[in-house]
C-alpha cells in the first residue's frame, strides 16, 4: 500500500502541472470596457483644447478620426453634456447584421458592439490601436464645453488575446514594453497631459471605471 502511495504522488503532481500548462496555453479572448471623465479648467478656446486632445490621442494610435461639429446658435450651457453608449446590435435589431451582432455578443459574455454617442460635444474622436495577435483598442473621446471650461469624456473597449503557443512571446513583450491595459491607461492620460500643456489647463479626474492603473514602464521616457 505504501508503495502505491509513493507512485501516486508524483503522478498527481504531473497531472496538476499539465492542468496549469493547459490553462496557460488555452486560447482565450477577453473584451474589456472602461470610461473616464475629466474636468478641464482653462481660458483657451475650443480649437486649442481640441487640437491638444487630438495630439495626445495620436501619440499611441494607429488611426484617429476627429470631428468638430458646428454649434450654430447654441449657447454655452451651465453644465457639461455627457456621453451615452449605443449598442449597435440592439439598434439594428430586426436586420441580418443586427442578429449577427447580438449572436456575437452572446458568445462574448454579453458584451456587444458598443459605440459612444457624443451628442452635443464640440469635438469628437475615434482612435484605434491594433497589435496583431495581441490586442485591439477602440477609444472614443467627447469634448463638451460649458461655462466653467470643458469636460472630456473617454470610452475605451479593447479585445485582448491570451494563451496559445504565442503566449510566451507575448509575456516577454509585455515585460519589455507594457501590457495592453497599461497602454490603454497611457493613451487616455496622454490626452490629459497634452491638454494640460497645450491649453495651459488644470485637469481633474472626476469619475470612471475600472480605475486608471499603471502605465508602461517605458512611458516615462516619452513624457515631457
Amino acid at each position: 500500500m505504501k508503495k502505491n502511495i509513493l507512485v501516486l504522488v508524483p503522478m498527481l503532481a504531473l497531472l496538476a502541472a499539465c492542468g496549469s500548462t493547459n490553462t496557460y496555453l488555452a486560447n482565450k479572448t477577453s473584451t474589456v470596457e472602461m470610461y473616464h471623465i475629466f474636468d478641464i479648467r482653462t481660458t483657451a478656446g475650443t480649437a486649442t483644447v481640441a487640437k491638444a486632445a487630438a495630439d495626445g490621442l495620436g501619440q499611441n494610435s494607429n488611426a484617429v478620426d476627429t470631428k468638430t461639429p458646428l454649434q450654430m446658435g447654441v449657447a454655452v450651457p451651465a453644465t457639461p453634456g455627457r456621453f451615452t453608449l449605443v449598442d449597435m446590435g440592439a439598434k439594428m435589431a430586426g436586420t441580418g447584421i443586427g442578429a449577427m451582432m447580438q449572436m456575437a455578443a452572446m458568445q462574448n459574455g454579453g458584451v456587444g458592439m458598443k459605440t459612444a454617442n457624443c451628442e452635443g460635444a464640440v469635438w469628437t474622436a475615434r482612435a484605434q490601436r491594433t497589435i496583431s495577435g495581441s490586442s485591439n483598442l477602440t477609444l472614443y473621446g467627447c469634448l463638451y464645453r460649458y461655462q466653467k471650461g470643458f469636460h472630456l469624456d473617454t470610452y475605451a473597449v479593447f479585445q485582448k488575446v491570451e494563451g496559445g503557443l504565442q503566449q510566451v512571446t507575448r509575456d516577454i513583450a509585455f515585460k519589455m514594453v507594457g501590457t495592453p491595459e497599461e497602454w490603454v491607461n497611457k493613451t487616455i492620460l496622454d490626452m490629459v497631459r497634452s491638454i494640460e500643456s497645450g491649453a495651459n489647463a488644470k485637469v481633474t479626474h472626476l469619475e470612471g471605471q475600472p480605475e486608471l492603473g499603471a502605465e508602461p514602464g517605458i512611458a516615462k521616457f516619452g513624457q515631457r
